[in-house]
């Protein structure tokens, strides 16, 4: 029961378009100008500037999977893609804006500022995963923000074009639809542990969340690369501080393990123990 409350869900819905006009794409003439480590698939510009990706990349974003060759193709030529460097923010809070955005390679962060500058860590998003897709559907301003934590190659599309996509393709609206039920329930188990744990609990639980992402085996797992304090006491709202004095308290209790780049957790079941421990009381 601990262990479903608590699991990290990960977005899998992604899909693309692009105007009509884009069509010149399928005859442009092009360039190979780089490889994705992701997929192993050639990122390619073409003679008017645009990038194009083929049928195998698109493959991997979850929606995707099962689609056909020909369906793959046509998506890869419909779809806008453009670099982003580590920091530089792809989405700002409150813009007006409707893309919808997919993460072909890299990895994404998604933000919140109070008003006194403090930083709330809403969630991170890895290669195959999606967002902006609530300015779409509404119509209001950005959420949130998104940065780039790694040197991303991000895919994007018009509202209008992914309201499109949604009702061609079933699979696609079935696939969102979960992923935004996903989100509501991970919201809400938030809320209940901002309600109920104390600050160090609130740390057990988001590492038991990151342990249950990288688990080797059952009981053993290793997270890498590893969050630093400062992330995890944004993400549970606290201060860098109390997560490494509660670090430090698991580390000797045999619980954790410090490594350079990462962090092992050694009894997974005995951290879950330790957040059940307090659900249950």
């Amino acid at each position: 029961m601990v262990r479903q409350m608590l699991t990290i869900r990960l977005g899998d819905s992604a899909t693309f378009a692009m105007d009509a006009g884009d069509k010149r794409l399928q005859n442009s003439r092009s360039r190979r100008v780089s490889n994705l480590a992701s997929g192993g698939t050639d990122l390619v510009r073409t003679a008017s500037g645009r990038y194009v990706q083929d049928k195998a990349t698109l493959s991997i974003i979850e929606p995707f999977r099962d689609l056909p060759a020909a369906d793959l193709d046509a998506m890869a030529q419909r779809c806008r893609w453009r670099r982003y460097g580590v920091g530089q923010q792809v989405v700002g809070h409150q813009e007006d804006s409707r893309d919808v955005f997919f993460v072909v390679s890299g990895r994404v962060r998604v933000t919140l500022f109070s008003v006194s500058g403090k930083e709330v860590t809403l969630r991170d998003l890895n290669a195959g995963e999606m967002f902006g897709e609530l300015a779409a559907i509404d119509g209001q301003p950005r959420s949130a923000n998104v940065i780039a934590l790694t040197d991303t190659l991000i895919a994007s599309l018009s509202g209008e074009a992914f309201w499109q996509v949604l009702r061609e393709q079933p699979e696609v609206a079935a696939v969102t639809l979960k992923r935004l039920v996903a989100n509501v329930r991970a919201l809400s188990e938030r809320v209940f542990e901002f309600s109920t744990l104390t600050v160090n609990n609130r740390i057990q639980a988001e590492l038991l969340r990151l342990a249950y992402a990288h688990l080797q085996d059952e009981n053993y797992a290793v997270i890498a690369p590893a969050p630093t304090h400062a992330e995890i006491a944004s993400r549970v709202s606290t201060h860098r501080e109390a997560v490494t004095r509660e670090i430090s308290r698991l580390a000797q209790a045999g619980v954790i393990e410090r490594r350079t780049g990462t962090l092992v957790v050694l009894d997974v079941a005995r951290l879950r123990r330790m957040v059940a421990d307090v659900l249950g009381s």
